[in-house]
């Protein structure tokens, strides 16, 4: 029999978040008079909501132990405030 997750076990909201990044490094050598200021990156991440200040925000795409005490994360990532453009809720 397949276990299912009660919607009610998982703590933490699934939500969307566009947010703005820099271009990639460039790594090698160049005249700096050759330079031309890269586009910056638009992103956009989904996952659920596990930490949240007033710098960043933090999203996890995995969870795992959901109904125990502890539930784990995997794969987080913390996205600064001040690159996000829009947050929404899902479902």
């Amino acid at each position: 029999m397949k276990q299912r997750i009660k919607p009610d076990a998982v703590p933490y909201k699934l939500v969307k978040v566009e947010w703005e990044d820099s271009a990639r490094p460039i790594a090698e050598w160049q005249w700096v008079a050759d330079y031309k200021v890269p586009q910056t990156v638009l992103c956009i991440s989904v996952g659920f909501l596990i930490a949240k200040t007033k710098h960043a925000l933090s999203l996890a795409p995995n969870l795992g132990d959901i109904g125990r005490e502890q539930i784990q994360a995997s794969g987080i990532i913390r996205i600064p405030c001040s690159a996000i453009r829009s947050q929404s809720t899902i479902g």
